[in-house]
């Protein structure tokens, strides 16, 4: 086999290495897209919203999703198929002490889904839940059309499922704050109504949160198929961030961001994807809950990390704790994109201090448009003493500054 041939000037040495250089960094990006296994480990970790793994579990054109059609003539169940074992040999059987821990309210809000997928999400959570540590699942029906209720049969799933209809469509964020304004467990978990609770999934979050008042914990997220959601695809450890525009991604893996992390210990994370966590009911309020005048979804994620990190607490996820979620191709439901500007419109006037006019330059519609009134999300400042922007760069999120 021949040798590579090694330049000999000086400007064909630079060209040669200018080219590795990019033939290397096209293989790492092309790495980890697809890789599903965390360095080092035998088992599989984390993906989540906004998946980089979507492309592959995505339908085929042409395919008909359950969601697009309303469930009919299904029986009430409990059945779900459940995960192949896939967890960390640290996390399988691991012993805990749930007569110590609190009691949880899982709130769940739905448009247009999927009836089997939503009984596949409430088997799981009572087949796989302590009994002592599930106070009740409030599935808050947001507006559905007759059809897409599926009331009569959710409601006869389990005495612990409870069922609150918003007779017209609220919107995620609105829908997550009326259900946890209707309960009144000691921990809150917002949860969604097409994911698969795994094997001591809720154990290890309340160990965390037991630890620290002040924490927010999310379960590792990994993969349903949309093409096959019985399946359950254990997905590689990643952090949780964002660039400029303040849009959500994937940005790495935790051991690739701390050479010294050792599976499957809890990792910070700059920022949550948003639809799975858990948090002290008493540090929900106090911190702000979510934004009132943000409509349908879009941003609250973002906010409520900044104002996690900056105002006295943390955000982390904890690998031992695993849930499925199905990552769809489209949403089954209408949503208005003016809506999403101006929920990071108020995202930006309450949170970015002096980068702001950095992020509406990236951020689309969001420069000459009026977010309203942020009055009340700047007196939370006020009153939790929150850091700067300038601090979380520094103490949480330092990639930030080279994006």
């Amino acid at each position: 086999m021949a040798q590579p041939v090694i330049p000999t000037t000086t400007a064909s040495r630079l060209l040669w290495l200018v080219l590795a250089l990019v033939s290397l960094t096209t293989c790492v990006h092309f790495w980890r897209a697809t890789t599903l296994l965390d360095e080092g480990s035998d088992s599989l970790d984390e993906g989540g919203d906004y998946s980089p793994y979507d492309s592959h579990h995505h339908l085929r054109k042409g395919t008909i999703s359950l969601l697009q059609v309303p469930s009919k003539n299904l029986k009430p169940s409990l059945d779900f198929p459940m995960p192949q074992e896939g967890r960390a040999k640290q996390c399988i059987n691991r012993s805990y002490n749930t007569s110590a821990m609190p009691q949880v309210a899982i709130i769940i809000p739905y448009l247009h889904e999927s009836l089997e997928l939503a009984m596949h999400t409430v088997g799981s959570l009572i087949g796989n839940t302590p009994p002592e540590l599930l106070q009740e699942i409030l599935l808050i029906d947001d507006g559905n059309e007759k059809d897409w209720t599926y009331e009569s049969t959710l409601t006869k799933l389990h005495p612990k499922v409870k069922y609150h209809r918003n007779n017209q469509r609220q919107g995620l964020i609105k829908a997550k704050k009326t259900g946890a304004d209707l309960t009144d467990a000691p921990v809150i978990v917002f949860l969604e109504p097409h994911c698969l609770a795994n094997r001591q999934w809720l154990e290890p979050l309340l160990e965390r949160l037991m630890q620290d008042k002040k924490r927010v914990v999310i379960p590792v997220i990994d993969i349903l198929p949309e093409k096959d959601p019985s399946k359950y695809v254990y997905v590689a450890g990643m952090y949780g961030g964002f660039k400029w525009n303040l849009e959500f991604n994937w940005m790495g893996t935790a051991s690739g961001r701390n050479a010294s992390y050792k599976i499957p210990d809890p990792f910070p994370m700059p920022s949550m994807s948003g639809g799975l966590l858990a948090m002290w009911r008493d540090w929900w309020l106090e911190s702000g809950e979510y934004d009132s005048q943000m409509t349908e979804w879009g941003s609250e994620h973002i906010e409520m990390s900044l104002r996690i990190w900056r105002c006295g607490g943390t955000v982390e996820a904890v690998p031992c704790s695993r849930v499925g979620h199905m990552f769809r191709g489209h949403r089954p439901y209408a949503f208005h994109g003016e809506a999403a500007v101006k929920n990071k419109k108020r995202l930006i006037d309450t949170w970015l201090d002096n980068y702001k006019e950095k992020a509406e330059q990236v951020s689309q519609g969001t420069k000459n448009i009026d977010g309203g009134d942020i009055s009340d999300r700047l007196a939370i400042r006020d009153k939790l003493k929150c850091h700067d922007m300038d601090w979380y760069i520094k103490n949480v999120y330092p990639e930030l500054a080279f994006y």
